[in-house]
């Protein structure tokens, strides 16, 4: 494939510059006087794309990781071997921040102070949103690292140190979400003087604050569900606090949803690249379900097999079929566990295709990853390059719906719990239907209304006292297609989805051995010569003597928030 040749080049480039915990600090330019010249909001679009940029995050994190972990994917001839002790190259987000978002951001106000005193108050709005967004990328990093320098991070070109502290994870969440809280306030407040628009360089909301201020509430309410379950009388606080804002300050429908939009060009082009999916397969168990219950969102998450009938009667020509065959179900999963793919009946049913001797094709009994899903520039069987939108959410509002179903089922009950629950399952499908249409998918049918209404009342989605939580979980499960590094999160959260939830995951063994689902990202021990050994030792020995944290390289073990 194409993006092979490309791969070494990336793989030391990204090795350089995020090897995690190597050189994150010193090697950011120390000469502020550089940037004198650059507009602020520049630095917001720069961060942006630095956040949602990363095609290496999305080729090994996501593809190869994350995803199939969750069986959200597999290989082509599936899961293999003892698949989730695999981390190479695993956990990209962590250089990010000090080399492409926090530190942008951080430019961004210090590019304020230097202008005229009387401009200075007219980037006040500009400000805030930038805040939300380092909170929301330091929050994204810390989520699987545990302790990470923030509070003294940043500074080193504006006479800061080059050795920062780390914060824990309790000491960051928390000042986060002040943080976070504080940028809402401001927001909230008439500026004094007309405010400068980032506009176009914000690719999320184009400035708008009031959006923003509906985003930072839907962050802190995620912020707080993990919050919650290592100290519950903490994450309960905020969520408290955070549902006794007005209405307008929180998200009402998928227009307020916190989604970056791109070209198609920024998530790989004709040619293929790191973005590509072209080796994905679609999972056996959440096709099984998808189809099942009629899923309208199946054709946005993945393609038909090639049984086409077409093919089917060249077959059947070849004498490669029995006559009279017809065309049939076409989504058809991988199998997820590694001792179901290698049996022998299974590797000759599903993974050895035909092939029409005609025209020397391979009939794929097997479903992919709906290529534009996630690569929206992907040319199509004709060569022709995708020109549709590209989708890279943060927060949607089916998550925020979701996340509110939940609060509901252990707060007020479940009669407030099943409105928002059919209000995220509803703004799902429309979401998914929306980037079917805008991205220009492969082969994609809008959804209907009747769909909805109709996937709705199917049992299994139909809304059940006492299945509640599963069904939110297994929702919310299908909901992060798009965001599988979410839909980790959930599992580790809620445990679900699992054998025996809605969304049935089976589980994962190799030669009859379960394989555990990793749960967080594994740290490369400091070496000596580390300009910032100190702080990053105590910071590691801390994390190491946290109950459940295991072995520091593995990651086998647990953050904070994340107790059993």
């Amino acid at each position: 494939m194409k993006f092979r040749s490309s791969k070494i080049f990336l793989l030391a480039a990204v090795g350089f510059l995020s090897s995690c915990e190597k050189e994150a600090f010193v090697d950011i330019n120390k000469n502020p006087d550089a940037l004198t010249e650059i507009p602020p909001q520049n630095q917001f679009l720069n961060a942006t794309t630095g956040i949602h940029g990363q095609d290496f995050e999305a080729f090994y994190d996501l593809y190869r990781r994350i995803m199939p972990w969750m069986q959200y994917n597999t290989l082509l001839n599936g899961n293999q071997g003892s698949f989730t002790l695999n981390f190479d190259n695993f956990a990209n987000r962590y250089g990010r921040l000090y080399n492409g978002v926090g530190d942008r951001l951080y430019d961004l106000e210090q590019l304020v102070g230097k202008l005229e005193p009387e401009e200075q108050p007219r980037y006040d709005q500009m400000i805030q949103i930038a805040r939300i967004l380092r909170a929301y990328y330091a929050f994204y990093v810390s989520d699987i690292y545990g302790s990470i320098p923030y509070s003294e991070a940043f500074q080193g070109r504006y006479g800061g140190t080059l050795q920062p502290k780390y914060d824990t994870q309790p000491e960051l969440f928390a000042r986060l979400d002040g943080e976070i809280k504080a940028a809402v306030a401001a927001l909230k407040v008439s500026p004094a003087v007309p405010q400068y628009s980032l506009g176009a360089y914000d690719q999320y909301y184009k400035g708008d604050p009031l959006k923003w201020i509906k985003a930072a509430n839907a962050l802190r309410l995620r912020m707080a569900m993990r919050v919650q379950k290592a100290d519950a009388a903490a994450g309960n606080a905020i969520i408290t606090e955070v549902l006794a804002q007005p209405a307008a300050d929180m998200m009402a429908g998928n227009e307020d949803a916190w989604i970056f939009i791109g070209n198609a060009t920024f998530t790989g082009d004709a040619g293929g690249g790191n973005w590509n999916t072209d080796e994905l397969r679609a999972p056996k168990p959440m096709v099984d379900f998808m189809w099942e219950k009629r899923d309208p969102r199946i054709d946005a998450f993945f393609t038909p097999n090639e049984y086409s009938q077409a093919n089917i009667n060249l077959l059947i020509a070849e004498k490669k079929l029995p006559a009279g065959t017809k065309e049939g179900r076409r989504y058809v999963g991988s199998f997820t566990s590694p001792d179901e793919a290698r049996l022998t009946a299974v590797v000759q049913r599903y993974y050895t295709p035909k092939v029409i001797n005609s025209n020397k094709e391979n009939v794929d009994t097997l479903s992919l990853i709906q290529p534009r899903l996630f690569s929206t520039g992907k040319a199509d069987a004709a060569g022709n390059a995708g020109t549709g939108q590209s989708y890279l959410p943060v927060i949607t509002y089916a998550e925020y719906c979701f996340m509110r179903a939940e609060i509901a089922l252990k707060t007020t009950g479940a009669a407030a719990a099943k409105t928002w629950y059919e209000a995220g399952v509803k703004s799902s499908l429309e979401w998914y239907n929306q980037v079917g249409v805008n991205a220009k998918l492969t082969d994609y049918t809008p959804t209907t209304p009747a769909e909805i209404t109709a996937y709705l009342a199917q049992p299994g989605i139909a809304f059940e006292t006492a299945r509640a939580m599963d069904q939110i979980a297994s929702q919310s499960y299908l909901n992060f297609m798009k965001q599988p590094q979410e839909g980790w999160a959930l599992y580790k959260r809620t445990g679900f989805p699992n054998e025996k939830s809605v969304v049935p995951l089976p589980k994962l063994t190799y030669l009859n051995v379960p394989l555990v689902v990793p749960r967080r990202a594994p740290i490369t021990l400091p070496s000596q010569s580390d300009p910032n050994y100190a702080n990053k030792k105590a910071a590691y020995d801390a994390m190491a003597a946290m109950p459940g944290f295991g072995d520091l390289t593995s990651a086998a073990g647990r953050v904070w928030w994340d107790k059993p």
